[in-house]
């Protein structure tokens, strides 16, 4: 499905287990036995001559060598760890040094080398300055399969530190993920980059960031002859939608919880706060005491609710409706299949936390995907003017 050469090999997935904490160690041996683990060798791997055929086959062996029972501690599974990645790197100076003339072994050795820095790096700061100055002397080399090594790592380098970033270096990392998808399409790298930076942004104070990014992942996974994909295109495709809003009409489409059509072309002419909420989410009701002093304040002058419910049932809508006196319409769909998360607006607009409230002018169009608290109340002066009470 979503692949790249540059996945990590079984045996260093394998001891990345035992690297992450004495929970992965197996119950009869202790966490704390780690000084009687007995050393690995730098020998452990010994490199033999030979074609790059048969060094290749070499690495592959190494790769899929189980960690053996009496290295099972952190210590121990740091060293056979670090054996598996000196062996590979001494077969790839090997290859090296026979200079292959053809290019697929010359992108192999690279491909090799790249993965066994990035990998050690987990375990080793030094490797980290080995892999800089690899991607380094990599960077003018333009066959497509170093290209994409390259662009790769610097992708996965900054998203890490996206929110560290100006907004124009954001602007030039979403710009930089783009151009990768146009020469590449989607792989690993970018399918686990855009959703990273999409989902991240999505819930930002900027999530207009976000658009081009959901726009394009979703147009490159319809491209994918996949059907396993179809649940996060229908996902995203919803996402992406939202997104977009802003600047455009939005639709709204289904019934009260009290099963009455509902009319949006009625609010036409209104300023309106479409809300998703639900009685069980506690940020939802720490909103209602602010919406309804906006609307105290507004409602004269052009300011309406709606709500769009993503609660289970009708008993614990009208709870929470008793409790908090709310008086503004709510959507429910009457099949009870489609309510909470499953709920058709909540769907066709990507909706996977909330609250989410989204502010529409007068002409039925989108200006602010997260009119909560503050840019609320200062949206609605600007719109609609400040009022006297």
């Amino acid at each position: 499905m979503l692949t790249t050469k540059f996945c990590l090999p079984c045996c260093f997935t394998l001891a990345a287990i035992f690297l992450m904490s004495s929970a992965a160690l197996p119950q009869d041996t202790p966490a704390t036995d780690e000084k009687a683990a007995p050393e690995v060798q730098e020998e452990r791997f010994p490199v033999p001559d030979g074609t790059a055929t048969e060094l290749f086959a070499f690495m592959e062996k190494v790769q899929q060598s189980p960690l053996p029972q009496d290295q099972r501690t952190r210590i121990g599974s740091i060293g056979f760890f670090k054996a598996q990645i000196a062996a590979i790197l001494v077969a790839c100076d090997k290859i090296d040094a026979l200079k292959p003339q053809d290019e697929a072994t010359q992108i192999r050795v690279i491909e090799e080398r790249f993965g066994a820095y990035q990998n050690l790096s987990e375990v080793d700061d030094s490797a980290n300055q080995k892999l800089d100055k690899l991607v380094l002397q990599l960077k003018s080399d333009q066959r497509d399969d170093v290209v994409r090594l390259v662009a790769s790592y610097y992708l996965e380098q900054n998203t890490s530190d996206f929110f560290q970033l100006e907004t124009k270096q954001q602007q030039e990392l979403i710009a930089d993920l783009l151009t990768y998808m146009d020469r590449f399409g989607l792989d690993s790298t970018s399918y686990a980059v855009a959703t990273a930076l999409g989902d991240a942004l999505e819930g930002s104070n900027n999530p207009q960031l976000a658009a081009p990014i959901f726009n394009r992942l979703v147009a490159e996974m319809k491209k994918v002859d996949d059907s396993r994909l179809a649940p996060q295109i229908t996902k995203y495709e919803g996402v992406s939608r939202r997104l977009n809003l802003p600047g455009k009409f939005m639709e709204i489409k289904g019934t009260t919880v009290d099963g009455e059509e509902f009319d949006w072309s009625a609010y036409r002419g209104k300023v309106v706060l479409v809300d998703f909420w639900a009685s069980w989410c506690g940020p939802c009701r720490g909103e209602i005491p602010n919406m309804k002093a906006q609307l105290e304040k507004y409602g004269d002058k052009g300011f309406a609710i709606v709500g769009i419910t993503l609660d289970q049932t009708k008993a614990d809508y009208q709870r929470c409706i008793d409790t908090e006196e709310i008086g503004w319409v709510s959507l429910m769909s009457q099949n009870e299949n489609e309510r909470g998360w499953n709920s058709p607006l909540a769907n066709y607009y990507g909706v996977s936390g909330i609250p989410m409230a989204i502010l529409v002018d007068k002409e039925g169009k989108v200006v602010s995907l997260n009119a909560t608290g503050p840019e609320l109340n200062a949206l609605l002066a600007k719109m609609l003017g400040e009022s006297a009470k």
